[in-house]
């Protein structure tokens, strides 16, 4: 561990904070791997949901320029290698078992805006500026373009991918890339509020939730899919935590889950 990424609990919440603040967070390989590293340690605890954030300034200014320079002069499969660690954060994030909150602030660039774009739900800081310079410096913002493309849609993702504009936290809402606004000094707060609406949810729902949204979010309505979503529905209907939840709602009480 490098100590580029630290890791908090309250109760069933953890936090994850990236730790370069005082290169704005911008990712290296020793950071990458570290977050990888703590992903996958975090899908097999007892913690219920997790929130990313970023330390100092800013949330993550993307990938260290320096870092990127000396990756660039070494060998190709080098460049692959360090290429694909990214690739496989971002994934672990999107396909992350339990729910995930990104918040956003200061400047959200490049491979930041990809870690927000892969996770469950985003809230920025009202200040926060959002951007993707990759063609500024030569190249294309390509292991995050899943992401951000299924965030903001193919049209936006042209013009941003290709002007590498910058744009604001109430431009970030409209596009569909955050999903709340705070104050600058109330971002952790807020974080906070959602992880708690999620940590009264089934955890094995949650975890079915988002299997579901992955899966049907990449098809076309039909005959097929509607026998998928309904072997998906009495699948779940026949888990302990359904008969609970159901109980529980019948009974007027609070459910209680393993």
């Amino acid at each position: 561990m490098t100590g580029f990424v630290l890791l908090s609990r309250s109760e069933n919440i953890v936090t994850v904070t990236l730790n370069r603040p005082d290169k704005r967070n911008a990712m290296n390989g020793s950071l990458i791997a570290e977050l990888l590293q703590i992903l996958k340690m975090l899908a097999n605890d007892d913690s219920r949901v997790v929130i990313i954030e970023g330390s100092g300034d800013s949330f993550c200014a993307g990938g260290d320029i320096a870092w990127m320079q000396e990756i660039a002069s070494g060998s190709e499969e080098k460049n692959y290698e360090d290429a694909q660690l990214l690739a496989d954060l971002l994934y672990a994030l999107y396909t992350f078992p339990k729910p995930t909150i990104a918040l956003a602030h200061g400047v959200v660039l490049g491979g930041g805006l990809g870690l927000l774009a892969a996770a469950d739900i985003a809230i920025a800081a009202k200040s926060a500026q959002f951007g993707l310079p990759e063609v500024k410096i030569g190249i294309a913002p390509s292991i995050i373009s899943p992401y951000v493309i299924a965030a903001i849609g193919e049209r936006l993702a042209h013009y941003y991918f290709l002007t590498g504009e910058r744009f604001n936290a109430d431009e970030a809402s409209q596009f569909g890339l955050i999903h709340q606004i705070t104050a600058d000094d109330a971002l952790m707060n807020a974080g906070i509020a959602v992880a708690r609406i999620l940590s009264e949810n089934s955890s094995q729902a949650l975890r079915a939730a988002k299997q579901l949204i992955r899966c049907v979010s990449k098809q076309k309505i039909s005959k097929e899919l509607t026998q998928e979503t309904a072997e998906h529905l009495a699948e779940l209907r026949t888990t302990t935590d359904a008969k609970e939840g159901l109980h529980a709602f019948l009974a007027k009480r609070k459910p209680k889950w393993k």
